[in-house]
């Protein structure tokens, strides 16, 4: 009796586990589990600096595989610039506070880093990329040419110094022919009064002054008074020749 209980036992056992096994119908698929990539040597060990070049590396995820390695590429580049010129500035408080027995002491450390440059000539050495079915993961190398090896800023500097140069010739030719000018004015001018001291007088007559105006009236001629304003003369003369004109004049003790 006890011989049949367990062999009914074991059987229903065996059948409960091979219908465990046995996938659903209507099951959902399930996406296959990629393993994770291991990070490129070159990304954990980066080439050696030498007095030619520089290395520097960084890795970038996104969705997008391009999107992945622009970021993967701008972090290499913003740690090549932080190589070259970057400043490190800190700040550190320090407070202690001892009362007996009891010691406080705390300590703020602030620490300011900064990089300005220009990069040019940068180059990848090697990139890598993997995608687990969601996320793509790039890694980037670069490599930076120092002094006279990077051909790229070889060529700027040569290009911005040319125009610096002809700038600076276009500036000399400008103040070259203001000096010229300016030395031409004063040499006239001396000239001129060099003849008007020692020079011959001129043997043309003075001009004949101008004999004053003078207009008929009902009380015989007046003459008019003379002035230097050509202006009042005109307006003078239009007022007289128009009908009704009348003359005043006044004479003052």
């Amino acid at each position: 009796m006890k011989l049949s209980v367990i062999a009914l036992a074991l059987v229903a056992s065996i059948g409960a586990a091979q219908a465990q096994t046995q996938p659903h119908p209507y099951a959902m698929n399930q996406a296959p589990v990629a393993a994770p990539a291991s990070a490129p040597g070159w990304f954990t060990r980066l080439p050696e600096d030498t007095a030619d070049m520089i290395f520097s590396a960084a890795v970038g995820s996104s969705v997008d595989e391009q999107m992945a390695y622009d970021k993967a590429r701008i972090q290499a580049e913003r740690k090549l610039v932080e190589m070259m010129s970057s400043r490190v500035r800190s700040n550190v408080k320090s407070y202690r506070n001892d009362r007996g027995d009891n010691m406080q002491e705390s300590t703020e450390i602030v620490v300011n880093k900064t990089a300005d440059g220009e990069l040019i000539g940068a180059q990848r050495v090697d990139s890598q990329a993997t995608f687990d079915g969601r996320v793509y993961r790039v890694y980037v190398l670069l490599r930076y040419p120092l002094a006279q090896n990077n051909s790229l800023r070889k060529e700027r500097e040569g290009a911005q110094s040319k125009r610096e140069s002809d700038l600076r010739a276009a500036r000399a030719q400008q103040d070259l022919e203001r000096e010229t000018q300016r030395q031409r004015t004063e040499a006239e001018a001396a000239d001129r009064r060099l003849k008007e001291e020692i020079g011959p007088r001129s043997d043309a007559p003075a001009p004949a002054a101008t004999p004053a105006q003078t207009v008929n009236t009902t009380e015989g001629p007046v003459k008019l008074m003379d002035v230097d304003n050509a202006e009042y003369k005109q307006k003078r003369a239009e007022a007289l020749t128009k009908p009704g004109a009348v003359i005043g004049q006044t004479t003052v003790r």
